[in-house]
């Protein structure tokens, strides 16, 4: 489903959670303010892509300006970033603003890489904050604990008992991908473990 952007006279992607977020400050809110901050990144293109040539991956990372990463980690920024998912494999993500699979098939040979495109079948929570890791520990065995998982460390993990990809973006900032037919269960749980917390929509 899309709705018209009319700034840009084109199509945009409507979130999957744009009707079930609702803005504002919630839970245990002290007076020194929320200590949890969350807010649905979108639209994003989300690529997963695929090789196991060593000079094709060097020369897509040349075409993105960005490194491609290994062993459960990720580079770049907001503009662009890549994440391991295992070997071969990585997630390719920015906002939505080209055409990112053209870009790269344009190119690359087919028989040499392999893109899935997933920006319709994801959906991208950020989670900040002094207490995200405490939250995250409410719903994942991962070790969240700062000196096992780091800024630029991404696991795939079960999150609140759904499949989730976690990126550390910062000490306290974290991106989850979720796919999008449970992103209103995992929104609804997040913002159950968050509210202990007090937490405040963007």
């Amino acid at each position: 489903m899309t709705e018209v952007n009319t700034s840009k006279n084109s199509l945009r992607r409507q979130s999957g959670l744009a009707h079930v977020i609702n803005y504002g400050q919630f839970g245990n809110v002290t007076l020194n303010g929320p200590s949890l901050f969350i807010c649905e990144r979108h639209p994003l293109t989300i690529l997963q892509l695929d090789t196991n040539k060593s000079k094709t991956l060097t020369d897509i990372s040349n075409l993105l300006n960005v490194e491609f990463p290994h062993t459960n980690t990720c580079n770049g920024d907001d503009k662009r970033r890549i994440l391991w998912l295992g070997p071969n494999r990585w997630l390719i993500v920015e906002p939505e603003h080209e055409c990112l699979q053209t870009l790269i098939n344009n190119e690359f040979n087919s028989s040499e890489v392999f893109l899935t495109d997933l920006s319709h079948g994801k959906s991208t929570v950020r989670l900040r904050g002094r207490n995200a890791r405490d939250v995250l520990m409410k719903g994942s065995g991962v070790d969240w604990h700062l000196n096992s998982f780091g800024a630029d460390y991404c696991a795939h993990t079960k999150l609140f008992d759904l499949a989730a990809t976690v990126d550390c973006r910062d000490i306290d900032v974290f991106d989850i991908y979720i796919a999008r037919g449970f992103a209103e269960d995992f929104w609804g749980t997040l913002v159950d473990a968050a509210a202990e917390f007090g937490y405040q929509v963007d």
